[in-house]
């Protein structure tokens, strides 16, 4: 995200946290991605009369909704903003992924912001959306790809478990700094990572960094482009050579 999206996103969370103080509200953002987030978290400390908490329709929800409201509220009834629905395939030859269920969504003129995530199955894909948006999409989404499909809303807690496929990395680093850790995790030299990264197509924690030197740490996502995305799982203790130990997990694509 650039400074121009990042200034325009903390205008539009601090209107979120501003009105629902006014009108003494509950008052919910669209969904936002992990760096989104941190905006969000960062634009909260601004106001210490407001709480908030970030919904994304079950446990480590990657994309969150922003739920805002004045301290003291936290009983007060909300409509749950956000909803589910599940896409089946009518064609059982076809294994459409992330990427055609998102397309053909998109292809309904919907926003990227008013859909959550998606989670792609064997038998069926469950997606989490705005709740405003439900009856449309279970309305004229009929395809998916080149397949016929049946559309049908369920509840939160009918969602599937994410399964993400992964390929677990042990390594050494001499120091915690992203090039290093990158080679690692997408199996690239050193030589090749760090211009990659200077050509703005690394990003921690879905920021994108043009500093081969940053420091990462033990959580943080390392997503790079046309490579893949991976996760960093633990931190341990050094060799004898003083070189600090890394577990990456880099995430397999469907």
């Amino acid at each position: 995200m650039d400074s121009t999206n990042e200034k325009q996103m903390e205008a539009r969370l601090r209107d979120i946290f501003t009105i629902a103080k006014k009108n003494r509200e509950k008052r919910a953002s669209n969904f936002l991605d992990p760096a989104e987030q941190e905006i969000a978290r960062n634009v909260a400390s601004g106001f210490p009369d407001m709480d908030f908490y970030l919904d994304g329709g079950y446990e480590n929800a990657e994309r969150r909704i922003l739920v805002a409201y004045p301290k003291g509220m936290e009983d007060e009834p909300f409509k749950q903003p956000i909803g589910a629905l599940r896409i089946t395939s009518r064609d059982l030859s076809a294994h459409p992924g992330h990427r055609d269920y998102l397309g053909a969504i998109l292809g309904l003129g919907i926003n990227r912001e008013k859909i959550g995530d998606i989670l792609v199955g064997k038998d069926y894909t469950d997606i989490v959306v705005k709740e405003e948006i439900m009856e449309y999409i279970g309305t004229n989404l009929l395809k998916v790809g080149n397949a016929p499909v049946e559309v049908e809303e369920i509840s939160l807690k009918e969602l599937l478990k994410p399964e993400r496929a992964y390929k677990e990395i042990k390594g050494t680093v001499a120091s915690l700094r992203l090039d290093a850790v990158a080679c690692i995790a997408f199996g690239i030299s050193r030589s090749k990572m760090a211009p990659f990264i200077k050509g703005e197509n690394v990003r921690i924690n879905f920021k994108t960094v043009k500093d081969p030197s940053a420091p990462v740490k033990e959580g943080d996502v390392i997503s790079a482009n046309r490579l893949g995305r991976a996760k960093i799982m633990e931190v341990g203790g050094q060799s004898k050579k003083g070189r600090t130990y890394v577990i990456v997990h880099r995430y397999i694509s469907r």
